[in-house]
């Protein structure tokens, strides 16, 4: 049986599912980003005896900043949801709630370590979107522009070489840019792929960095490396259909779902319209998890963008899959 003190988070994650519920956004933010510590502050030896606890919530600098001027409504709030998860707490009691900022120096170094800097993300990839590689022959150029037409829908950049390279650069470099900053590949399995060296060598990039590879089997069976992969066959399937299958994959692999989250929120959180404020949420329905700062950013938007507020069944929808998701086992980050 564990100590009062050690059932801090799991106190805290049940409130942040209560808050998010019923719709107090700004404290369902702080609990899904507070690192709780329960503080033996006191004992009272009447009767069979109480002992108290001060909650505390560290939040990212940023958060405190927002909320500062609401941080004692919101310490008052939370500390009554407290009262209630504890009612049946025989002997134990928090009194108080104090939200504070982590400090600087606990917070994760901005600094990069390695030896080399990360690479500049290249122009050709579409902003906020998920980075996916399309590794194909000449004769599957059709199907993969129509493949990568269909995955904007799905807020992921395609990128495929003989469309993405400008005239005036040279291809190999390009190619080399765009496998170094993706985040997953897919590749066109047709009976020439298997002869294509070049093909060869951006699947084994993408292994060699343990990156997600999604083979579409296009007329031949994987090869290689990628006989360990599960390949989807795609043959007399309409692009829409392909794009549909790949990111269901993206959206629950482990490789890739983080990243594919990050697309998804940021395609609702910059929303221009309700229709597709609709259609992001749909998208995001289908992600089984989020990190802490995932979850708050769909909670803020609620109150940043209108055509997320004001979009019929959203915000109810962002409470549900925020409640659904945003607890212990299932946040992930």
């Amino acid at each position: 049986m564990p100590e009062f003190r050690d059932k801090a988070s799991q106190l805290v994650r049940t409130a942040q599912r209560i808050a998010s519920l019923r719709g107090a956004s700004e404290e369902g933010a702080v609990l899904a980003q507070s690192e709780p510590t329960l503080i033996e502050t006191g004992y009272d030896n009447w009767a069979s005896g109480t002992t108290f606890y001060t909650l505390t919530l560290e939040i990212p600098i940023e958060l405190y900043v927002r909320l500062e001027e609401q941080r004692d409504a919101l310490e008052k709030s939370i500390g009554g949801r407290m009262s209630e998860l504890t009612r049946a707490e025989s002997g134990s009691k928090i009194t108080e709630v104090v939200i504070s900022p982590k400090l600087a120096e606990d917070l994760p170094s901005t600094e990069n370590h390695s030896e080399e800097s990360p690479d500049p993300v290249p122009s050709f990839w579409a902003a906020g979107h998920f980075r996916l590689f399309v590794s194909h022959v000449a004769t599957a150029k059709k199907g993969a522009h129509d493949i990568k037409a269909a995955l904007a829908a799905f807020q992921v950049a395609a990128f495929i070489a003989h469309e993405d390279i400008e005239p005036n650069k040279e291809w190999q470099p390009e190619i080399e840019s765009a496998l170094r900053t993706m985040d997953a590949l897919t590749a066109i399995i047709t009976p020439d792929f298997i002869m294509s060296k070049w093909c060869d060598q951006e699947v084994g990039f993408a292994i060699g960095r343990g990156k997600l590879v999604v083979p579409l089997r296009a007329g031949a069976d994987p090869h290689g490396f990628l006989g360990k992969y599960q390949a989807r066959s795609v043959e007399n399937l309409r692009a829409r259909d392909i794009a549909h299958q790949i990111f269901d994959i993206l959206a629950t692999d482990n490789k890739s779902r983080a990243r594919m989250a990050d697309a998804l929120v940021e395609r609702l959180c910059t929303s221009a319209s309700w229709e597709m404020s609709r259609q992001s949420m749909g998208l995001l329905e289908q992600v089984p998890s989020m990190n802490r700062e995932q979850v708050a950013r769909l909670v803020r938007a609620i109150d940043e963008n209108d055509h997320v507020r004001d979009a019929y069944t959203v915000p109810a929808r962002i409470t549900a899959l925020v409640g659904r998701i945003g607890q212990p086992d299932a946040v992930t980050g």
